[in-house]
């Protein structure tokens, strides 16, 4: 880092693995949970604003340029396949499609796109080492395999543009089909040698350190602090009383053969409100870290 360069630290960064993990797992098991429009919208609301401020907008946006196509494709395809619901609109290639069929396809993209985003901010926040320090005592072969999993496409991704880059630099670009056919054969069989290799080595590298033989111990001394335990309760408390809720019957909209979402009372208000907590506590919290960072003049 140069002298005199301005950082922010994220907040998240500085809690404990556990309570990260536990929020992921509420914010992403609770958007599984409840099929429910406005459910879908705000957590794909925060986990989007969440994103962008642990990743920037440029990052986020690479993202969407997955998630886009995905939600168009779900939201389009399934009114066209399935053709289940009794408010019928029009035909279409002899088929009717239904009011119910578009809004499941709807809901259905929603919640996709916000898992998406979701993980996404996963991956930012519990890097490997916190995956290791949370499981590498329990299950210390399927951290490491879940581990190396969580980092093997990003690494794909990079590998596969520094051999592209190599070729091209080497042969040109080609110019027929058959040689175009031929770069991606011959890149692919680099990147799976590479692959390969990089896995033998780290299986064996770690085998060598003495990995799983017995207790291990971390680089990074992670503590269990107030900070850490008030956001613990939070989270906890939220996702009960939407666990709560959930069984209830709230938070959850019937599409089939009618569309039936439960009276929206006191107990489904309240439900949706704690929701709506979970899932924007991450961006309300990196907000307010970074308004403190700002008003001691250390900003991005």
């Amino acid at each position: 880092m140069e002298h005199g360069a301005k950082v922010r630290a994220r907040y998240f960064a500085a809690l404990h693995p556990s309570v990260c993990m536990v929020y992921f797992v509420a914010a992403i098991g609770l958007t599984l949970a409840c099929s429910h429009p406005a459910a879908a919208a705000l957590s794909l609301a925060g986990g989007t604003a969440f994103s962008i401020l642990l990743r920037g907008g440029k990052e986020t946006a690479n993202t969407y340029k997955f998630v886009l196509p995905m939600f168009l494709l779900i939201a389009i395809g399934n009114p066209l396949f399935n053709h289940r619901g009794a408010t019928m609109l029009f035909m279409l290639f002899d088929q009717w499609i239904t009011l119910e069929a578009i809004s499941y396809g709807l809901v259905s993209a929603c919640t996709l796109s916000a898992i998406i985003v979701w993980f996404a901010c996963y991956q930012q926040v519990m890097t490997s080492d916190k995956f290791l320090y949370l499981f590498g005592n329990v299950a210390p072969n399927t951290a490491l395999l879940i581990t190396m999993t969580l980092r093997f496409i990003p690494k794909l991704k990079k590998d596969a543009a520094d051999i592209a880059a190599a070729e091209t630099m080497l042969n040109g670009r080609p110019q027929r089909l058959t040689q175009k056919l031929g770069a991606v054969m011959r890149r692919l069989s680099v990147l799976l040698t590479m692959s390969m290799e990089a896995a033998v080595e780290t299986a064996d590298s770690m085998r060598a350190r003495g990995y799983g033989e017995a207790r291990r111990t971390t680089f990074h001394l992670f503590r269990f602090d107030t900070r850490s335990a008030a956001i613990m309760a939070a989270v906890l408390s939220l996702a009960a009383v939407c666990t709560t809720g959930r069984i209830y019957g709230y938070g959850c909209m019937e599409f089939y053969p009618r569309i039936y979402a439960p009276d929206a009372d006191a107990g489904g208000i309240a439900m949706l409100a704690a929701f709506a907590a979970v899932m924007f506590m991450g961006a309300i919290l990196e907000m307010k870290e970074a308004a403190v960072w700002r008003s001691c003049g250390l900003t991005e």
